[in-house]
């Protein structure tokens, strides 16, 4: 049974970093985010429009469900449809209803959820739009996630002390699934 992980967090808080580096000490796969490449590829004044961005949403779905047919133990997800959701909340004010219903279907997707936390250094990328707008992700992220009782992992600190935060959270996570199959009784 492979376990989805999803990383969240505003940009440049070391997602990609993190997902590739697990999928790699795990040997499995890291799930790519797919908007990064399309925004650099069709965005117009920096901008997409509501539909590019359910567009983004369902191709990434798509990439998931396609890569855990190829991971082994584990498959890491670099982000998820409820990020695509928040860009399009912030840029167009009101999301498409299609992209707000996949945000919501979201949660459902992944065994854990992962906020990385915005104490790295901030990569200054021409893609990305300021630490300012960092920040303010990153506080919608974990207000919301508290707000609507979505149980998450928050992890901190350089690459190798955000490995060995993911793989306390990894084994807990082994040890709740062993202890709900364990409960199972099979006729």
């Amino acid at each position: 049974m492979i376990k989805k992980i999803v990383f969240l967090g505003a940009p440049s808080t070391g997602k990609s970093t993190l997902s590739e580096t697990l999928a790699e000490q795990f040997n499995s796969i890291s799930v790519a985010e797919y908007g990064r490449e399309y925004w650099i590829e069709h965005q117009v004044d920096r901008r997409l429009t509501p539909e590019q961005l359910l567009h983004i949403a369902q191709v990434q779905n798509q990439w998931e469900d396609e890569a855990e047919q190829k991971a082994k133990g584990y498959l890491f997800c670099d982000t998820n449809a409820f990020t695509t959701w928040h860009f399009a909340c912030h840029y167009h004010t009101t999301p498409l209803p299609e992209l707000t219903k996949l945000a919501e279907d979201s949660w459902q997707r992944y065994d854990l959820v992962v906020l990385c936390d915005n104490d790295i250094p901030y990569d200054d990328t021409w893609e990305r739009s300021g630490d300012a707008n960092r920040s303010e992700f990153q506080q919608f992220l974990n207000q919301y996630l508290i707000t609507h009782g979505i149980p998450f992992v928050k992890v901190s600190g350089d690459i190798e002390s955000r490995v060995a935060q993911m793989r306390i959270a990894l084994d807990e996570l082994n040890s709740q699934t062993e202890q709900s199959m364990s409960t199972l009784s099979f006729c």
